[in-house]
């Protein structure tokens, strides 16, 4: 089981979970945009803190919600 922190790589999850595109999307519409190829681009070696900041969400919501998606998979 993957334990997901502040310091994880968006890019990485992302590349290893393929539902999570989709998912996070449907959890929170800030995500549409993190998952174009630009917001791929601009957040390819971002972490989830970064990430959380662009889904205009707590850095404990976004950790919590990736986990979480993960944990379902």
């Amino acid at each position: 089981m993957v334990e997901v922190t502040k310091e994880s790589k968006y890019m990485d999850l992302l590349n290893e979970y393929p539902l999570l595109k989709t998912d996070l999307v449907h959890r929170n519409h800030q995500f549409k945009f993190l998952v174009t190829p630009m917001g791929k681009i601009s957040l390819w070696e971002s972490n989830l803190e970064e990430v959380s900041k662009r889904a205009d969400m707590s850095v404990e919501e976004t950790v919590s919600l990736f986990q979480n998606l993960i944990d379902s998979y």
